[in-house]
């Protein structure tokens, strides 16, 4: 006598097989980070951990990334302005918690691995100040008086 398993047994068994790493699954392992600054136009570099992992030049634009738990440096330089780094913090995704329900402590553990259970900001901002020499009017500094520059052989 032969068991036959309903198709509904079958698409059960699909869904189970997937939940270890929901958030890999549904969240996905990467993301895109927009970078944009006040004013637009500068170089900006994004490290994370001490190791450069991209390049916006020049802003605004993007970058795609991977997910980590690890914070990102987003530093900026333009010509004219004060160099600015903004250190951005990823927050964490409850679709991990899809697996602790399910029980999938392997699923865990690969949305762990993986950063997938963490996401950064979607647009990181970044201030760039005013240079104090670039800031300053011309008229402003003062010129050195003709006197006071003598050549003698």
């Amino acid at each position: 006598m032969k068991h036959y398993i309903p198709a509904q047994r079958y698409l059960m068994l699909g869904l189970l097989y997937l939940l270890p790493g929901c958030a890999t699954i549904f969240e996905g392992t990467s993301q895109s980070v927009s970078i944009a600054t006040d004013p637009p136009g500068a170089d900006c570099t994004i490290n994370r951990k001490g190791e450069r992992i991209g390049q916006v030049n020049p802003t605004p634009g993007s970058i795609h990334i991977d997910k980590s738990k690890e914070d990102l440096s987003v530093t900026c330089n333009h010509i004219g302005y004060t160099t600015a780094t903004v250190a951005e913090s990823p927050a964490f995704q409850g679709t991990t918690f899809g697996n602790i329900i399910a029980g999938g402590v392997v699923g865990v553990v690969v949305d762990a691995a993986s950063g997938a259970n963490f996401l950064y900001p979607s647009e990181v901002r970044v201030n760039l100040a005013p240079n104090a020499q670039s800031a300053a009017p011309v008229a402003d500094i003062p010129a050195a008086p003709a006197s006071a520059v003598a050549y003698k052989p």
